[in-house]
């Protein structure tokens, strides 16, 4: 009969192998919306992810294991996020890809640092992410760079008045948003003089469209996401044709097309990636993305392509003994879509950034 001491030893070795087993898939986690309005942001991100790890799997996976994709739904609750947070370290993932909104990325930001997950975002901006030694990998510019990209073309544009709305479900990115812009706008002598929350106490599109308008600003900017972007616009159209509207990056989707129609002809925005890129590795994604979705890539599918291509060769070329965080500060720069991609010591990269104008239902650079 075995003593307990060596039937403990015993289960603890058995334990430790488990633990070390290599011969498993990756795991990977996904969270991001995929319901509700704004889903087709993380739908489209997930998509990406699923196209990515195919491609990977079919040339022998990573090490020979074999990628899986693990998809939650944050439903835009932080509480959720959390939860499957936990979970996945329940689950025994390798990595996390997601969120795409900067409220539910504040929300995992101190689960995932207090279970050491590595986590890269395609798409969080708020500046408050920045400049951090953290498990949270940034993908994305900050709201820093482009809300004053924003203010500056508006001043060139001669829209030195302007309305704004802002949506309170992800009031990280959009407040962040909104003070970088202030800053900017005021000292080249710009002036916000009407400010609107959506998505809060009730307040109607309808209404929301109202309170912008009134005042006969030169321009009105959304701080919105593509369904609410669009309903705005439809609304704004209603009381004024020809007020300029822009709409900040995270609009930037097909649904902002799709559903605003005419409403949003002529609506201004930037864009983390070049759409009409005529090189060969970016062509070859828009291709084998559209013949596996039936339906073109987005910006959040792009930039998680890329995220997938840094977090993939991170864990093919890491020392056994290297932590995920530290082989991902220290990879050479890597060949996106659009751009190289390179974190700095803090996990952050940056993005180029290109302003687009919607004509004849296609967005088109602006010169």
């Amino acid at each position: 009969m075995w003593s307990n001491r060596v039937l403990c030893s015993v289960i603890l070795g058995c334990f430790f192998l488990a633990a070390c087993d290599q011969s498993g898939p990756i795991k990977i986690g996904f969270i991001a919306g995929l319901s509700g309005p704004g889903s087709d942001a993380g739908t489209a991100s997930l998509n990406a992810l699923k196209l990515a790890a195919q491609q990977t799997n079919d040339e022998g996976g990573i090490d020979g294991r074999m990628v899986e994709i693990i998809p939650r739904d944050d439903e835009k609750s932080p509480e959720t996020a959390q939860n499957h947070v936990r979970e996945f370290k329940e689950l025994g993932v390798d990595a996390i890809v997601g969120p795409i909104i900067s409220s539910i990325g504040m929300a995992m930001l101190p689960v995932i640092n207090d279970l050491g997950i590595v986590t890269i975002s395609p798409t969080v901006s708020a500046a408050e992410f920045a400049g951090f030694r953290d498990y949270l990998f940034r993908m994305n510019t900050t709201t820093r760079q482009n809300a004053r990209a924003y203010a500056k073309r508006n001043i060139d544009l001669d829209h030195g008045t302007v309305s704004i709305a802002l949506d309170g479900e992800n009031e990280a990115f959009t407040d962040s948003w909104y003070r970088e812009f202030l800053l900017e706008f005021d000292q080249l002598d710009g002036r916000v003089i009407s400010k609107v929350w959506i998505n809060v106490d009730g307040v109607s599109l309808a209404d929301a469209a109202v309170k912008l308008v009134e005042n006969s600003p030169s321009g009105i900017v959304l701080i919105t996401n593509s369904g609410d972007s669009a309903e705005l616009a439809k609304e704004i159209r209603k009381l004024s044709a020809d007020i300029p509207l822009a709409a900040a990056e995270w609009a930037g989707t097909e649904a902002l097309i799709e559903l605003g129609g005419a409403a949003v002809e002529g609506m201004e925005l930037v864009q983390a990636y070049d759409r009409y890129d005529d090189n060969p590795r970016f062509q070859k994604f828009v291709a084998d993305y559209t013949a596996m979705f039936n339906e073109a890539p987005g910006y959040t599918s792009v930039l998680t392509y890329d995220a997938a291509t840094v977090l993939f060769t991170a864990l093919k070329t890491k020392h056994p003994d290297q932590r995920l965080a530290d082989a991902l500060t220290m990879l050479p720069p890597q060949m996106g879509l659009n751009q190289e991609l390179v974190f700095d010591q803090f996990g952050d990269s940056n993005r180029n950034s290109y302003f687009v104008t919607i004509q004849d239902g296609k967005f088109i650079h602006v010169e």
